[in-house]
């Protein structure tokens, strides 16, 4: 039994599929247009992060570790904040123009 061009149409295997499918998107948009729904409102404004790292390094005038920040930063928030937050706060603010802050050496930085 010779198979010359059994398998050179992919989409007869998947016809049911794609008719299902098909199928689901008409229900979805009959859906839709009968029950539209709003927008939802804009989330709540996200902490300022690196506002109160900026404020904390200044307050401190010398150098401070990763850790000592984020513990310095949520005393002064008043609300526990992310370590990743703070992290991607602290390479934020090394990488803009002008700098916010200078990485002294791993971990520890300082106001620009």
């Amino acid at each position: 039994m010779e198979l010359n061009g059994a398998f050179s149409n992919p989409f007869d295997n998947h016809k049911p599929l794609l008719r299902r499918l098909s199928n689901l998107r008409r229900q979805l948009l009959c859906q839709a247009a009968e029950h539209p729904q709003r927008p939802r409102s804009a989330p709540p404004k996200v902490s300022p992060v690196l506002q109160t790292i900026t404020l904390v390094l200044q307050q401190s005038r010398r150098p401070m570790r990763a850790t000592e920040i984020h513990v310095a930063a949520e005393l002064l928030a008043g609300e526990s904040l992310r370590w990743t937050s703070v992290k991607a706060a602290l390479a934020a603010g090394t990488a803009a123009k002008p700098q916010r802050f200078r990485r002294v050496r791993y971990g520890v930085y300082e106001t620009g």
